[in-house]
């Protein structure tokens, strides 16, 4: 029998910032089934701890499966019981024809640019 060590590639990063009342979370390269868990994790902490006012950054996304946007979807369910809101912004044309498909694109104030979310 051989003993295999698997290499996990993590292929995320979250940034934060504040911008006014509102705090920018912005996940860059991909969200998928190693990295959702974290991403899910990260949204829930940023709850957790009184921020309910988000603007999700995707500008930097690459990719993202359907494990992804169940954690948006768990995020967007907190945020809501807690009065708060959650925009998206910056989305490019792959990861917008994913939320759409899932019917995600309902669910989202959906901005072209972080600024223009923070506006509102």
């Amino acid at each position: 029998m051989i003993n295999e060590k698997r290499k996990v590639n993590i292929t995320m990063n979250i940034a934060e910032a504040r911008q006014g009342n509102k705090l920018v979370v912005t996940p860059s390269g991909r969200i998928d089934s190693q990295t959702s868990p974290l991403f899910d994790r990260h949204l829930t902490a940023v709850i957790e701890r009184g921020d309910v006012h988000l603007v999700i950054d995707l500008t930097g996304l690459d990719y993202i499966s359907s494990t992804g946007l169940s954690a948006f979807l768990s995020a967007a369910k907190k945020i809501r019981a807690a009065g708060g809101s959650m925009a998206l912004a910056g989305l490019n044309s792959r990861i917008r024809l994913v939320f759409e498909m899932s019917g995600f694109l309902r669910l989202f104030p959906i901005y072209a640019t972080v600024d223009a979310a923070i506006v509102g």
